[in-house]
């Protein structure tokens, strides 16, 4: 969700925008007046570009820090959720590639980025679905 302060930005910068639009477009069809500034025509695509920014790169850029830090802080004996759907318990962290233990007897390595998901210790319910 965005932040209050950057939804006031985005919708002065559009207020701002349709005012001087309206301006230009508002000239009398004088021959002889001078031409429409060359920043007028680039106008709308940056804002658009902006609109995009705000909306789009910027909570992308937040979310690949998170999930940076997340496996940056990964430590012995986190409970994790991999790409593929398995939880395991993690054994041993070193540079870019995690050993985890599935069951007592089965251990994996894999890469850090795999991970999806540190579990916390508050039970979950699994509510069974029935399909008809």
């Amino acid at each position: 969700m965005l932040k209050k302060r950057t939804l006031i930005l985005l919708s002065t910068l559009i207020f701002l925008g349709q005012r001087f639009a309206m301006a230009m477009a508002s000239r009398p069809a004088d021959p002889n007046a001078p031409p429409q500034p060359a920043w007028m025509q680039f106008f709308p695509f940056l804002v658009m570009i902006g609109v995009f920014y705000f909306l789009l790169i910027r909570p992308q850029m937040k979310q690949r820090k998170d999930r940076q830090a997340m496996t940056n802080n990964l430590k012995r004996g986190d409970r994790i959720v991999t790409q593929g759907g398995l939880i395991a318990t993690v054994v041993n962290v070193s540079g870019g590639i995690v050993e985890a233990k599935i069951n007592e007897e089965t251990k994996v390595k894999f890469l850090s980025s795999a991970v999806t998901e540190i579990l916390t210790d508050q039970p979950t319910t699994i509510v069974p679905t029935v399909v008809s």
